[in-house]
């Protein structure tokens, strides 16, 4: 008999075939159930200690999968779709990983039949495409402009949430930042008008941006409203839940309608969700300052900037009323040789005439600064003592060594231009959109706000909490809130929440199994609608209700063509979400089943794991 001819190295562990795909199947279903706890308003907490001793108190799926150590291949390929899910849509993340665990379960007893993983997979496909085609048909259009089912949405994304005690204050803080920072095509057609002035000086240039900048002040009108009262509401919710109401009332008789009943469909309908809307960036133009101290009711939105930065010079003006600002990239300080210079000086006058020299260049730059007549100079480099004295005798307060991103920050709230030399300044790159600047103290530190600017396009959420383990999680549970608000602003429709979504995909596959498909296909594909019901079966389990009984019900009624009908979260039992008021994004939906079913499909390909570790010694 031939020796064998070894080809890997047998020393390393090495998994294959029908072996290698149950291991990926248990590995996945070990991460689900980790997080399968953290669904829903009756979510349990994890905590986690990380190796330097922080503690992190939450119960976002992305949150506790980031601190996990892991080492089979196939539960960190299950982290990284909790990492995919956060960063498309922001939302969802303890679902894709219990629904892709639920896929991973339900595949084993095909491939105990000897069931081929490709057909398998054809059949998941064939149900991810259905699904899709399924979610479109029960989403119902929303009005972006309508504040009260805006708040409604982000209310039930938050409900279930460390937050959802301050869900009003938490809600209007998302949907006041959002509404800030979005950019429309006027916006931007305005902006590259006057990117394009400095080269053109003929008058139709100049038209150009006048159009462009009407243009812009309408399209931002039709939310100016909305933003207005988020405002309001973010300083006095009574006052806003009131204009909110008197505002749904006026556009919609039945004010406190769902968006799926009768009424709000009609509304949302005509107003077609055609929206112009191009550009939210909230990770780089919504800061979310984190103070420890005062109340979490303190936290609010500012119409500008906020840094913490004091001013470099005591003398200098702490409260300004509409100052005008000029942003730089350079220092202002005495210019060194790019390469190390040594100067024998024989004479004394000389050596004075070296200092003076140096003197006169820090003379002459803040000399072309205050021919401008600016307020306020920010710089994000070093402002030597000598600039500082120049400064303060021209009246003009100074900020140093400011990081980029809030530079950027403050250039888009105030109007003004990031200028890399003080020689290159004109008179259009001073800001004047800002209304006032001022220095507080908070707690123990300085704080810079740059506040009351007329279209600013970049914000700060100023959190005041308990403590710092506190203001992590309003922060983690913030972020979520307003990428739920992007993601409705750029694709305006809404899926019933609580279950009801995936109940309805189950129920629909299934008679789809019967009736459209053929084969052994048949089989992995009703497999997928039963997978699909693991969303409202573990809400159940966690709001303490009887699986058995509430799914059996919740079937009934989605057979009968009840598409809205999901689980009561707080109580475990069924409920019509319409009255319930829960409603997620179609985007996250949309997310969320194509993310599990793809990743399931990838880890099902997978039979032969080489592992780059020594087997372990026995």
């Amino acid at each position: 008999m031939q020796s064998p001819v070894i080809v890997l190295n047998t020393s390393k562990q090495r998994e294959t075939g029908h072996r290698a795909q149950m291991s990926n199947i248990a590995a996945g279903k070990t991460v689900a159930d980790v997080v399968r706890t953290c669904l829903g308003p009756r979510a349990m907490l994890k905590m986690l200690l990380d190796p330097m001793g922080g503690i992190t108190l939450t119960n976002d799926g992305f949150a506790i999968l980031r601190e996990c150590e892991v080492a089979h291949p196939a539960a960190k390929s299950m982290i990284e779709l909790s990492r995919t899910q956060d960063d498309e849509v922001g939302d969802g993340t303890t679902s894709v990983i219990i629904l892709a665990g639920e896929m991973l379960a339900i595949s084993a007893p095909f491939l105990e039949r000897k069931i081929h993983p490709v057909v398998i997979l054809r059949a998941f496909q064939k149900a991810l495409d259905d699904a899709q085609t399924i979610l479109r048909e029960i989403a119902v259009p929303v009005d972006t402009n309508d504040k009260e089912k805006m708040l409604d949405l982000i209310k039930s994304a938050i409900g279930t949430k460390f937050v959802s005690r301050w869900n009003d204050l938490m809600c209007n803080l998302a949907l006041t930042a959002v509404q800030t920072v979005v950019r429309r095509t006027a916006d931007l057609e305005l902006a590259d008008a006057e990117a394009r002035m400095p080269n053109a000086t003929s008058t139709a240039a100049t038209g150009a941006v006048a159009a462009a900048a009407a243009a812009a002040d309408a399209a931002d009108k039709v939310s100016a409203d909305a933003t207005a009262a988020a405002a309001d509401s973010a300083s006095s919710p009574a006052s806003g839940s009131a204009s909110a109401t008197a505002t749904a009332s006026a556009q919609d008789s039945d004010a406190g309608a769902a968006p799926g009943s009768a009424s709000a469909t009609e509304t949302a309908s005509a107003a077609a969700p055609e929206l112009d809307v191009r550009e939210i960036d909230i990770k780089r133009f919504v800061r979310v300052e984190k103070v420890p101290g005062g109340e979490i009711e303190e936290s609010r939105v500012l119409d500008g900037v906020m840094i913490n930065k004091d001013v470099v010079h005591p003398k200098m003006r702490r409260h300004i009323e509409n100052p005008r600002i000029i942003l730089l990239d350079c220092p202002l300080e005495y210019k060194k040789g790019e390469s190390q210079t040594n100067i024998e000086i024989t004479r004394e006058s000389d050596w004075t005439r070296v200092l003076e020299i140096e003197e006169e260049q820090i003379r002459t730059m803040c000399e072309k600064i205050a021919a401008l007549k600016p307020d306020l100079v920010i710089t994000e480099k070093g402002v030597s003592d000598l600039a500082q004295h120049y400064l303060v005798k021209e009246n003009i307060t100074a900020l140093r060594r400011m990081r980029k991103t809030d530079n950027n920050r403050i250039a888009r709230a105030t109007g003004a231009k990031i200028v890399s030399s003080v020689d290159e300044l004109k008179e259009q790159d001073v800001g004047t959109g800002c209304g006032q600047f001022s220095v507080e103290k908070i707690g123990d530190e300085y704080f810079s706000f740059l506040t009351k600017c007329k279209s600013p396009k970049a914000c700060t959420i100023l959190l005041r909490g308990p403590g710092k383990d506190t203001l992590n999680e309003i922060d983690r549970n913030l972020q979520d809130a307003m990428c739920v608000a992007r993601n409705v602003l750029f694709n305006p429709y809404l899926c019933p929440g609580g279950g009801a979504t995936e109940m309805a995909l189950s129920v629909q596959l299934a008679q789809r199994a019967k009736s459209d498909i053929d084969g052994i296909e048949q089989w992995p594909y009703a497999g997928v609608a039963e997978a699909m019901e693991v969303i409202p079966r573990t809400l159940i389990q966690n709001g303490g209700g009887n699986a058995i009984r509430t799914l059996t019900e919740l079937r009934a009624k989605h057979a009968a063509g009840l598409t809205t009908w999901g689980v009561d979260g707080d109580k475990g039992v069924p409920a019509d979400m319409n009255e319930y008021g829960v409603w997620e994004p179609l985007a996250v939906k949309l997310q969320t089943i194509k993310t599990a079913i793809d990743s399931a499909s990838l880890l099902l390909r997978v039979d032969d794991i080489v592992s780059g570790t020594s087997k372990k010694s026995e």
